[in-house]
């Protein structure tokens, strides 16, 4: 692992338990592809078998842009981690409980601001 010396000691849990998310998010988003690949490419001549086609066609393609967003998510934590800001809340400045960044490794909130953003219309779940 290239960038764990730069990493504080402290997290290196973290750091490996994102890179190993972030290896099998890689991983399940390729069978997502190729799944969706494969279903235009049968292209089935009956309505029903059609309809039922796209509709999977559909649940893939959520599947794949929610699998962007946790990569994202999974990508900016490493960041912080590499410039020594993980564990800070992004909006408070506050430290991030453990018990929080054990559940959630990859979040950039504390529980205290992912609470007030949960209570804003249309803003995106922390």
């Amino acid at each position: 692992m290239k960038h764990l010396d730069k990493i504080d000691p402290r997290w290196t849990w973290h750091y490996e338990t994102l890179l190993a998310l972030r290896e099998q998010l890689i991983q399940v988003r390729e069978e997502h592809r190729s799944d969706a690949t494969a279903s235009v490419e049968s292209g089935g001549t009956d309505v029903a078998d059609h309809a039922t086609e796209q509709t999977e066609r559909e649940v893939i393609m959520a599947e794949l842009s929610a699998e962007e967003d946790e990569l994202a998510a999974i990508d900016a934590a490493l960041q912080r981690l590499r410039d020594g800001t993980y564990g800070i809340c992004v909006q408070t400045g506050k430290s991030i409980s453990s018990d929080r960044l054990q559940a959630v490794p990859w979040t950039p909130y504390s529980r205290e601001a992912a609470s007030r953003l949960e209570q804003v219309p249309g803003a995106k779940s922390p």
